[in-house]
């Protein structure tokens, strides 16, 4: 029967400890393990920066004006008597007055 192969990190080191690569998964000392940006110990060699990108942000967009000021349009409304009635499709809205029924035909007027 053979002895075991022991690997170059099978040695007592005083407070150190074996441990295995999350990527290549070789053994090593603690110590000679470095953590990555996930949490995960790695070898030197193994270990890959963190992504450029994670850091980016974007300028925020903002659209509202600095200032605003009311429309001070005047919009004048002229009430004929059909505007004034309550029959749909002929009132007006702010000339109409619930329960007026008058209605005069508009052919009336050119007859």
């Amino acid at each position: 029967m053979g002895s075991l192969v022991k690997g170059p990190a099978d040695f007592w080191q005083p407070g150190d400890w074996n441990a295995r690569c999350s990527i290549c998964g070789a053994k090593a000392k603690a110590s000679e393990l470095v953590r990555n940006w996930q949490g995960m110990w790695r070898h030197p060699r193994c270990n890959e920066p963190r992504q450029p990108q994670d850091f980016v942000r974007g300028v925020q967009d903002i659209q509202t004006p600095p200032w605003v000021q009311p429309d001070n349009d005047i919009n004048i409304t002229f009430c004929t008597i059909n505007d004034r009635s309550a029959i749909p499709g002929l009132a007006i809205p702010g000339c109409m007055i619930p329960g007026n029924n008058v209605h005069i035909p508009v052919e009336s007027f050119y007859s």
